[in-house]
């Protein structure tokens, strides 16, 4: 994810300093977060449940994944290309190779994300940790529905993943960021809990990836992680300051 380049880029940073400077909020410090891009759509507005529409990253193609059949779009010279892979509603719980292929894009771009953030974390460099708040309070509920999607469950994940809209704001300005990183700042403690659950989910995924993503290993019948899902809940409640604070694997352990 880029900030605008060129001279039309440089007045809306100068913009945005000076709206923050005027605000009180803390320094943003930009750099290229890796999570891949996603975007939520739903053909019904009653239905709880959204389609994830995943970018491919250099190209204008994108992944649609729903709960049972699943599209490769992209743009030819002939017009627009839409692959089907068809699902079977009796086993749409079983997440496809298709399905696996994405999974893998996204988890490793999470996967990524987080590293920096703990190293972040570590060095206490909170102007990037208050640039990346513009972006993954949405990422996380996104690979949420993904998940789900991909399981045709909403239980897929734990509900805690389900972050409301009213958590954050998708700003490189908001003082919900400040507000949400000074509560962190507060107790050192909490910055050490915050740090651990990062990793610990970070090993999850990277566990999840290689045993059940990973198209010539996996075994589709179990193509899930219920630590990955556990550590995801943790780094949920630790992130978003949700109380009381869960209880976290010590140093050097694993859920």
């Amino acid at each position: 994810m880029r900030l605008p380049q060129g001279s039309e880029g440089a007045v809306l940073l100068a913009v945005f300093f000076a709206t923050a400077f005027a605000q009180g909020l803390g320094k943003r410090t930009p750099y290229n977060v890796p999570l891949l891009k996603m975007t939520l759509a739903s053909d019904n507005q009653h239905d709880d449940f959204k389609q994830v529409k995943v970018a491919i990253d250099g190209t204008e193609e994108y992944a649609l994944i729903t709960r049972y059949h699943d599209f490769h779009v992209k743009t030819t010279r002939m017009g627009v290309e839409r692959t089907q892979y068809q699902e079977a509603p009796d086993r749409a719980f079983v997440i496809t190779e298709f399905e696996a292929k994405q999974l893998e894009r996204v988890v490793g771009s999470f996967i990524s994300t987080l590293e920096d953030f703990e190293k972040d974390l570590k060095k206490r460099r909170w102007g990037r940790c208050r640039h990346l708040d513009a972006f993954l309070p949405r990422f996380l509920k996104r690979f949420y529905f993904l998940v789900c999607a991909a399981r045709n469950s909403l239980h897929a994940m734990p509900r805690v993943g389900r972050i409301p809209d009213t958590a954050y704001d998708v700003s490189l300005s908001s003082p919900k960021t400040d507000r949400r990183i000074l509560m962190w700042q507060q107790k050192s403690d909490y910055i050490i809990k915050l740090r651990i659950i990062s990793k610990e989910l970070a090993y999850q995924l990277e566990q999840w990836r290689k045993k059940e993503l990973n198209t010539s290993r996996r075994n589709p019948e179990i193509a899930y992680s219920a630590k990955a899902e556990e550590a995801y809940s943790l780094f949920v409640r630790m992130y978003f300051n949700f109380r009381p604070p869960p209880p976290v694997p010590p140093e050097g352990k694993h859920l």
